[in-house]
């Protein structure tokens, strides 16, 4: 087939300028569309690694966030122990005066105790669901844009392998 092209470029210039001119403008495209591809990957990269980092962000905060609660609540307990000692006092001062009063006001600090130590359970239990819930949902996160990223890169190559088939054929 080179050796008609060959012929037809040396008995018919036109050809020839024709020739060059269509090549050109197929080198032309090829270079746009690549490109064009080129700049397709870099902007879908791009987007992947701002998903990441807002991924990453969100779950921070959220750590950071039931961390404060946590050392927050940590505060609370050391405060109301603090308090619960100094109302034993009291209530040791106060025995003495009215005994009656006293246990029943002790019984009653206790089961304050008891329910603030549940809530605090049901809070750490809760505060854990949510960041397992967070790293679940990142995960899946992840897990679909690795999937669009992969599908993006087989529907890349199928483009590139018909270009290049078509550049096959055009040799030919």
């Amino acid at each position: 087939m080179g050796n008609i092209i060959e012929d037809l470029k040396k008995s018919k210039p036109e050809f020839r300028s024709e020739f060059d001119t269509y090549i050109q403008n197929v080198k032309l495209e090829n270079r746009e569309e690549l490109s064009n591809l080129h700049s397709t990957i870099g902007s879908l990269r791009e987007q992947l690694e701002k998903s990441k980092f807002v991924t990453k962000e969100l779950v921070q905060k959220a750590i950071s966030d039931k961390s404060d609660e946590i050392n927050q609540l940590k505060q609370t307990i050391s405060e109301l122990r603090i308090q619960l000692e100094r109302i034993k006092f009291e209530k040791k001062e106060a025995v003495q005066q009215t005994i009656l009063n006293s246990s029943q006001e002790i019984k009653d600090l206790k089961l304050s105790v008891s329910q603030l130590r549940t809530e605090l359970e049901n809070l750490k239990f809760e505060k854990q669901q949510e960041v397992q819930q967070t790293k679940l949902s990142s995960t899946d996160e992840i897990n679909q844009l690795k999937s669009s990223a992969q599908t993006l890169r087989d529907e890349l190559e199928k483009v590139i392998f018909n270009y290049e088939q078509q550049i096959k054929k055009y040799k030919k």
